[in-house]
């Protein structure tokens, strides 16, 4: 059983990948055409790709920050662009995914642990 959990975690991490990339287009397409939104979050980076005026750490911070708080609100600059918008929505899916199987990995375990 213990396989199984191996096996299904192997997906999750696919969809966790997905949605770095998503993010790091999103953060990209803020750099490239919205550099004074890009500003004003603090100079995000993403978790691939970084401009170089970013800084290591605060950027960090930057992105932690932008990444949760993309989850639950749309910025403008994402809103006035369909490609965008369904960047973002996808990005919502995949870390919802990634939360849930995560949750359910985690459950199952215990539950084979307990047996």
């Amino acid at each position: 059983m213990p396989y199984l959990i191996a096996i299904l975690f192997v997906p999750l991490i696919a969809v966790l990948f997905y949605a770095f990339v998503l993010f790091d287009r999103l953060i990209r397409a803020e750099y490239e055409h919205h550099r004074p939104a890009w500003e004003t979050d603090g100079r995000p980076a993403g978790f691939f790709w970084r401009a170089q005026e970013c800084d290591f750490f605060l950027s960090k911070l930057a992105q932690m920050r932008v990444n949760l708080g993309w989850l639950f609100w749309t910025p403008a600059w994402i809103a006035s662009s369909p490609a965008l918008v369904t960047a973002l929505r996808r990005h919502r899916v995949a870390v919802l995914v990634w939360n849930i199987g995560v949750l359910a990995l985690f459950v199952l375990f215990l539950s084979v642990s307990h047996d």
